[in-house]
C-alpha cells in the first residue's frame, strides 16, 4: 500500500469509531496489506488520537494463544495500543453503544515498574521489571464488518483493542505461579469459559517479553513498554459474545476476580 491509501484506511477505520458502523474490509483499492502495512494504519491512527489529546497506555498482546493464531493464520501475536479512554474500573456499568461488536474475555494486566526496551529482553528483565499484576476483562471490538479476515486486518484495527476493566486487587509476581494458574469465566452466574495462564504463549510472562521485543519494531508510539504501563495479556480462554445488560465475572486462581457491567 503506498501512503495516501493507508491514510485513507486509517481514516476509515476512525470513522468507524466515531459512528459506530463497521466498515466492509481494510482492503482499497484492490491492494491487500502487509503485516508492515497493518502497523502503519495502527501508527496513523495513533498519531492522531494523540494529536487529540489520548495517552497512550499499555500494550495488548492479541492472538496469544495457539487457537487464536489458527484462526486467522498468524504465526505470531498482534500487538495492539491502550489509550486513556479504553480503560474502565470494575463494577461501574460500561455504555456497550461505545462498541460496534463486543466480546470479553479474561485477560491478566502486567503493571510496570521499570521501563522494557527490546530487542534483547529476556524473562528475567520482565520479571524484574513488572510492579504487579491486576486481573482483567477485555473487551475486544472489530472495526470491520465480520471481524478481521487475517492477522494484518487485525494488527490494523488496532488488534481489536476495545475497553478493559481492571480489578482492584494487585498480586505481586512470586505470590502466583501465571503458567498454572486456572480461570473460569461467569456470564451472568453461568460458566461460559474455562481456561489457565499457559493458554497465553506457555505463559503470561512470555507474552509480556514478546511485547516488549516486538514494540521498537514497529516503529509506532510509546514503542518501549515505560513504567505505569498496562500489558494486557488474553486469550486465557475463549472471548464470549457481551451484550447489553450482562454481567461479566473472571476469576484469576492465585490473582483475584473482577466484573464488568455492561449496560442496558
Amino acid at each position: 500500500m503506498n501512503p495516501e491509501v493507508l491514510r485513507e484506511t486509517a481514516t476509515n477505520l476512525i470513522g468507524a469509531y466515531r459512528t459506530g458502523k463497521a466498515i466492509r474490509s481494510i482492503r482499497q483499492h484492490d491492494a491487500e496489506p502487509t503485516l508492515p502495512d497493518a502497523y502503519e494504519i495502527q501508527r496513523e491512527q495513533l498519531n492522531r488520537w494523540s494529536a487529540d489529546g489520548e495517552s497512550i497506555r499499555g500494550f495488548k498482546v492479541g492472538l496469544a494463544s495457539v487457537p487464536a493464531q489458527k484462526s486467522l493464520d498468524a504465526t505470531q501475536p498482534i500487538l495492539g495500543r491502550l489509550t486513556g479512554r479504553m480503560i474502565h474500573p470494575e463494577h461501574q456499568p460500561l455504555d456497550t453503544k461505545e462498541f460496534i461488536r463486543p466480546r470479553i474475555e479474561p485477560a491478566l494486566a502486567f503493571v510496570l515498574r521499570e521501563t522494557l526496551r527490546g530487542p534483547g529482553v529476556n524473562a528475567a528483565d520482565a520479571i524484574r521489571a513488572v510492579d504487579f499484576v491486576l486481573p482483567a476483562l477485555e473487551i475486544s471490538d472489530s472495526r470491520i464488518q465480520d471481524g478481521p479476515a487475517n492477522a494484518a486486518e487485525m494488527a490494523a484495527d488496532n488488534a481489536g483493542c476495545g475497553g478493559v476493566v481492571l480489578g482492584g486487587h494487585p498480586v505481586h509476581l512470586p505470590a502466583a505461579d501465571l503458567r498454572l494458574c486456572g480461570c473460569v469465566l461467569y456470564r451472568n452466574g453461568e460458566v461460559a469459559a474455562t481456561g489457565a495462564g499457559g493458554m497465553a504463549l506457555g505463559s503470561p510472562l512470555n507474552a509480556l517479553v514478546w511485547a516488549a521485543n516486538a514494540a521498537p519494531a514497529h516503529g509506532t508510539p510509546g514503542s518501549a513498554l515505560e513504567p505505569g504501563h498496562l500489558v494486557i495479556v488474553p486469550s486465557l480462554t475463549t472471548a464470549v459474545t457481551a451484550e447489553p445488560g450482562d454481567t461479566v465475572t473472571t476469576t484469576i486462581a492465585g490473582v483475584g476476580s473482577v466484573t464488568a457491567v455492561l449496560s442496558r
